[in-house]
């Protein structure tokens, strides 16, 4: 009897049924290992995505921190007692008087001979190769004050926050400074130059500069610069950022006794750099400003450090003081009684003043 082919045979159907699940088994895993793929790839974008904006974040970081000009909406502040004509900040008898030289300071080791000072008898010349030039049409003076000087004697002190000079000055008369101008003995002016930033190709010396203008704010000023003028390396590699965020907005605050509700608005000033446009003002006008009665600075400041004094019967006939002969001799003139003497005499004419 022939076969009926018409009809499936019996056991094809198994078969057939096994096959379909193998089929389907396939296609699964296929779509298993297609979303695994993917999955795989999406990770691997996102790990790229993040490192790049971690890379990107990174860099932006760091033009912030070294970055002289804060948000474009940030309000500029001048600081509490600039003088009128923005070439310095004057420090208060009471603040003087309140700040204690015990601070944990750290006190740099000077250099053998000085390296970056003028001395009195030569015309400074300008260690950057950049020179700023002031745009102002109005000529400011260095006796042009805040307010009326009442001390026996006007002394302004010009510094660069990265000049090793500047620094070692510091340390060796700030102490001496302090006592006097809390004594009421000498009206004491610190001017910030910034010609450092040209020579070292980097931003410390202005954003140092910046912190302590902003420290006047909270009335911290002295000690801020004494911590930070202090603490300038006597070695700087071009473009090192010399003063990081870690020494400005926390070490030197701490230093200076910057605490709680100041210690919030002395950072949010520097980080809105809201005063640089002060110490912009202040770095080119000092340059380019003629000190009076000096013919050493007849055309401006281009060097530190570099000291000069009125006396009260001529306040408008600033002398050098001739500090770097002094710091570096045998017997500097550490002590009150021995700096006010250094600069009566020079504000007198009586010693080398080079004016």
């Amino acid at each position: 009897m022939a076969k009926d082919k018409t009809k499936p045979r019996a056991d094809l159907a198994p078969r057939r049924e096994i096959a379909a699940k193998l089929e389907a088994e396939k296609k699964a895993k296929r779509r298993r290992q297609l979303m695994i793929n993917w999955a795989i790839a999406i990770v691997i974008v996102a790990l790229v995505v993040a490192g790049i904006w971690g890379a990107w974040s990174h860099v932006k970081a760091g033009e912030r921190e070294v970055s002289i000009a804060g948000p474009t909406n940030a309000a500029q502040i001048t600081p509490p007692n600039a003088t009128s004509d923005a070439l310095a900040i004057v420090v208060q008898k009471d603040q003087a008087a309140a700040y204690s030289p015990s601070l944990p300071i750290p006190t740099p080791t000077p250099s053998a001979t000085p390296t970056d000072s003028a001395t009195p008898a030569d015309t400074p010349t300008d260690s950057s190769t950049d020179t700023p030039t002031d745009t102002s049409t109005d000529t400011p003076t260095p006796s042009d004050t805040a307010s009326t000087p009442t001390s026996p004697y006007i002394v302004d002190f010009y510094v660069d926050f990265q000049s090793s000079d500047s620094s070692f000055a510091q340390a060796t008369y700030g102490p001496a400074l302090t006592a006097l101008a809390a004594n009421g003995d000498i009206t004491l002016r610190y001017h910030f130059l910034t010609g450092d930033d040209t020579t070292n190709a980097n931003t410390a010396s202005s954003r140092a500069a910046i912190a302590a203008a902003c420290a006047d704010t909270v009335g911290k000023f002295l000690p801020y610069t004494q911590a930070a003028l202090t603490s300038a390396p006597t070695s700087i590699a071009s473009g090192d950022i010399v003063f990081d965020d870690q020494k400005l907005k926390v070490d030197f605050p701490a230093a200076a006794g910057i605490t709680g509700a100041d210690l919030k608005t002395f950072q949010d000033c520097y980080t809105n750099r809201s005063t640089s446009g002060f110490v912009g003002t202040m770095g080119n006008a000092n340059a380019t400003t003629a000190i009076q009665g000096n013919s050493t600075y007849g055309s401006g400041v281009t060097t530190t450090p570099v000291m000069v004094a009125a006396s009260p019967d001529n306040p408008s006939s600033f002398q050098t003081v001739d500090i770097s002969t002094d710091m570096y001799g045998s017997t500097p003139s550490t002590g009150e009684n021995a700096l006010l003497a250094l600069i009566e005499m020079s504000a007198l004419g009586l010693a080398s003043s080079g004016g």
